[in-house]
C-alpha cells in the first residue's frame, strides 16, 4: 500500500541519518503525488531571500549577538526572598552581557529546567517601569523589550542596581537580583574568560514545580508529596549541606537558544 504524503512526511529521517536513508526518502517524496510539488516550494524558500534563507540568517545574527566581549565584568547576587534559610548565588558575567546572559545563569545556577515562562521586571516607586523577557507570554505586555537585544550595562548606567528576574508564573519564584559590582575582569575573584562564572552561594534550589515559596517550605519539613520522590537521606543532605557548586555547569547561552 503507497504511503500519503503525510504519512511519508511523519516518518522523515532526522539530519543525523546515513545519506543513503535521506537521499532514499528524497526519492519516495518525489514519486508520491504531490511530492514534486513540495520540494520545488521548499527549495524557493531556503535560496537567498526565501522566507526560510531569511528566518535562518535572523536566527544567525541572533545567536551572534550572544558573543560577549567585554573585558569587565558585573558582579551578581541573586537571592530567592522568603526562603528559609535563605537561597542565593553570586556569579559574574562580562559587562556586555544581556538580560539573556543572565536568565541562563540564574537558570543554571539555581538547578531550574528552563521549562516555564520568565521575564526580568525593573520597578521604581511601587510600579514596573521595564520588563525585558523573550517575548512568549501569551499576552505579550506593552512594555516588554527584547530580553536577547539589551544589555544590562544600561540599567547599571542609570544607577538601577536591583531588579526582579520573575520566574514560573505559576509558582511565581521572583528572585530579587542585586547589581553587587561592575570590575576589570580577574579582579574579585572574577574570570578573564568571556562567560559566566560561578562564585557560589548557599542553599539547595527548590525543585521545579514544588508549588512556590510555600511549597519549598513543606518540602524541606518533609510534608510535601514531593518528598515521596526522594530518599529520606538525600532529603537530609538537601536540607543540611550545601551543593557542590565546583559540578554546577553555567551552560553557553547560544546552546539555550538553539534550544528553544
Amino acid at each position: 500500500m503507497t504511503k500519503s504524503l503525510d504519512d511519508l512526511l511523519d516518518s522523515m529521517p532526522d539530519e543525523n541519518a546515513p545519506e543513503e536513508e535521506i537521499n532514499a526518502f528524497v526519492e519516495q517524496v518525489l514519486a508520491t503525488p504531490g511530492g514534486e510539488e513540495l520540494i520545488r516550494d521548499f527549495a524557493g524558500k531556503i535560496t537567498e531571500g526565501g522566507t526560510l534563507d531569511t528566518m535562518l540568517k535572523e536566527a544567525e545574527a541572533e545567536l551572534a549577538n550572544l558573543k560577549l566581549k567585554s573585558p569587565a565584568r558585573l558582579i551578581f547576587r541573586i537571592e530567592l526572598p522568603q526562603t528559609k534559610p535563605l537561597v542565593w548565588r553570586r556569579f559574574s558575567l562580562p559587562a556586555d552581557c544581556a538580560y539573556f546572559h543572565l536568565h541562563c545563569a540564574i537558570q543554571d545556577s539555581f538547578g531550574w529546567q528552563n521549562s516555564h515562562l520568565h521575564r526580568f521586571e525593573v520597578w521604581e516607586d511601587g510600579r514596573r517601569e521595564l520588563t525585558f523577557s523573550l517575548g512568549r507570554e501569551d499576552e505579550p505586555l506593552g512594555d516588554d523589550y527584547c530580553e536577547i537585544e539589551n544589555g544590562i550595562l544600561d540599567l547599571f548606567r542609570e544607577n538601577v542596581l536591583e531588579f526582579i528576574y520573575l520566574y514560573d508564573f505559576e509558582d511565581n519564584w521572583r528572585h530579587r537580583v542585586i547589581i553587587e559590582d561592575f570590575v576589570q575582569a580577574g579582579i574579585k575573584g572574577t574570570s578573564k574568560k568571556r562567560n559566566a562564572h560561578l562564585h557560589g552561594g548557599e542553599g539547595h534550589g527548590p525543585p521545579e514545580g514544588c508549588g512556590g515559596v510555600r511549597g519549598f517550605a513543606e518540602f524541606l519539613e518533609g510534608g510535601h508529596p514531593m518528598c515521596e520522590q526522594f530518599e529520606a537521606s538525600v532529603l537530609e543532605k538537601f536540607k543540611t549541606e550545601q551543593p557542590d557548586f565546583s559540578k554546577i555547569v553555567l551552560r553557553d547561552p547560544s546552546e539555550v537558544l538553539r534550544r528553544k
